[in-house]
C-alpha cells in the first residue's frame, strides 16, 4: 500500500512541475533519459588549477591577453599561451566542475559551476587560488531542458538540483510535456542557462525568475545592483546590441533594456531561437542557425533592426557552410564553418564573401587583434590577418 501510495505522489508531483503528457503513450523498459544531479555532493564546488591535460571535449574559446581558454565539456578551461602565436603551449587546467559559460573582463573571469556565479583572478592561476562566489544564482527546474524527454524524478530529500546528466532510466514516471515554442529539442543544453554579459563593469544575466545586473566595482564581489522580473519566461539567449542588453526569448520577441536600470528600451517581434544574433553596428544585425535548438542551416543571414519598426527585416543572405561561429574585425567578418574559414566583406549593403580557407571543419573562433583562433575537430588553430584581412595567413596548429 505504501508503494502504491509513493507511486501516486510521484506521478502527481511529475505531472505539476513537469507537466507530463499524457496524449503520448509511455514507453516502457530501460529508455535514454535525465538523471538529476544534486547539490548535496561537495566535490560539486572544488575549483582547481591543475597540470595541463589532453583536449578530450573541446567546445568554446575565450581570450584573455596572451591566453586563449578552451572550454572542455562540463568541466572547465584549458589554459593555453599565445606569447609565442607560432609556438603555443598549454599551461595548465582550470577544473570547474559542471562548467557552461563564461565571460572575461579584464583580468577576471567570471563563470557557472553548476548553480554557483564564480570569479578567479585570471593573473593569479595557482593550486592556491582565491575563487569568489555567489551562490545559487541560477535555478534550475525540477525537469531538464529536452522537451519531450523521460527523466528520473525529482527526490528533493537528496538535495537542490543543480542540472542533469544523461542516463537510462528503468521504467520511467515522470516525462517533460513536448510543446511547440518550448524551448531546446534535441538535449544538448541540460540546465537552464543562456549566458553570461559582461560590459563596462556591469555583469548580467537571466535565471529562472529574473533579469540580473551587478556591479563589478569589486571585481571579486559582484554586487546585485537591478533586478527585473521575467517569471514564466524562456530565454534563449542574451547578448549587448545597440548598447542595450538584448534578450531573445522562445517566443520569438527580442526585448532591448538599458544597460543603466535594465529599463525597457524597445522590442522586436520576429526574431528567432532558431539562430543565433550577433550585433555590428547602430541597426545591422548577423545571424547563424543556432544548432543547438533546429535543424542544422549553412547560410549567413543580415537583418535589420531600425528604429522605426518593430520587426526585424531581412536584407541578405548568404551561402557560408554549418557555422559555430562569427567575429567582426573592421570591415571583415571571420566565419567558423563546416568548410573552413570563410571571410566575408560587409562593407556594403549586403555581406560578400570574399575567401575561403579549405583547410579544416571549425566550430568556434575568437579575435584578438590581428589574430584569429578557431577551434576545429583536433586542434586551435592561429591565423594573423595583419597582413591580409582577405587572407589569413597560418601562425600555427595546436594538436588537443
Amino acid at each position: 500500500m505504501t508503494r502504491l501510495l509513493l507511486t501516486y505522489v510521484l506521478l502527481a508531483t511529475c505531472c505539476m512541475l513537469a507537466a507530463c503528457d499524457n496524449d503520448q503513450p509511455w514507453q516502457r523498459g530501460e529508455i535514454d533519459g535525465y538523471a538529476p544531479i544534486y547539490s548535496a555532493d561537495p566535490m560539486l564546488k572544488q575549483i582547481s588549477f591543475q597540470s595541463p591535460r589532453k583536449t578530450v571535449n573541446g567546445g568554446k574559446l575565450f581570450t584573455a591577453g596572451t591566453n586563449v581558454l578552451q572550454e572542455e565539456a562540463d568541466s572547465g578551461l584549458h589554459i593555453i599561451s599565445y606569447q609565442d602565436p607560432a609556438h603555443p603551449v598549454k599551461t595548465g587546467f582550470l577544473r570547474i566542475p559542471g562548467f557552461q559559460v563564461a565571460a572575461i573582463e579584464g583580468d577576471y573571469l567570471y563563470a557557472n559551476n553548476y548553480n554557483d556565479l564564480i570569479i578567479i583572478s585570471l593573473k593569479a592561476l595557482s593550486t592556491n587560488m582565491t575563487v569568489g562566489r555567489l551562490a545559487d544564482v541560477w535555478k534550475q527546474p525540477d525537469y531538464p531542458v529536452e522537451a519531450g524527454a523521460y527523466f528520473e524524478c525529482v527526490d528533493h530529500s537528496k538535495g537542490v538540483v543543480v542540472g542533469w546528466r544523461r542516463a537510462k532510466i528503468k521504467n520511467p514516471q515522470c516525462r517533460r510535456q513536448q510543446l511547440i515554442g518550448d524551448g531546446p529539442g534535441d538535449g544538448e543544453n541540460t540546465r537552464n542557462n543562456p549566458g553570461l554579459v559582461v560590459s563596462n563593469g556591469k555583469l548580467y544575466l537571466v535565471n529562472l525568475d529574473f533579469v540580473m545586473m551587478y556591479s563589478l566595482v569589486s571585481p571579486m564581489q559582484p554586487v546585485i545592483a537591478e533586478a527585473r522580473n521575467v517569471a514564466g519566461k524562456l530565454v534563449d539567449s542574451i547578448f549587448l546590441f545597440r548598447g542595450n542588453l538584448a534578450i531573445i526569448w522562445y517566443n520569438g520577441f527580442l526585448d532591448l533594456y538599458d544597460t543603466a536600470r535594465l529599463d525597457d528600451a524597445g522590442y522586436y517581434n520576429s526574431a528567432s531561437e532558431c539562430e543565433k544574433y550577433f550585433s555590428v553596428g547602430d541597426t545591422i544585425a548577423y545571424a547563424i542557425p543556432n544548432r543547438y535548438n533546429c535543424n542544422q542551416g549553412t547560410y549567413l543571414t543580415q537583418y535589420e533592426l531600425r528604429r522605426d519598426t518593430n520587426a526585424i527585416i531581412r536584407s541578405g543572405e548568404l551561402e557560408v557552410g554549418i557555422t559555430g561561429g562569427l567575429v567582426q574585425s573592421g570591415q571583415y567578418l571571420y566565419l567558423a564553418s563546416d568548410i573552413g574559414l570563410v571571410t566575408v566583406n560587409i562593407a556594403g549593403p549586403t555581406p560578400v564573401k570574399v575567401g575561403q580557407l579549405n583547410d579544416g571543419r571549425y566550430q568556434d573562433i575568437v579575435v584578438n587583434g590581428n589574430l584569429l583562433f578557431l577551434h576545429g575537430r583536433e586542434q586551435v588553430v592561429c591565423y594573423s590577418i595583419a597582413t591580409s584581412p582577405v587572407s589569413p595567413t597560418l601562425i600555427s596548429k595546436l594538436p588537443y
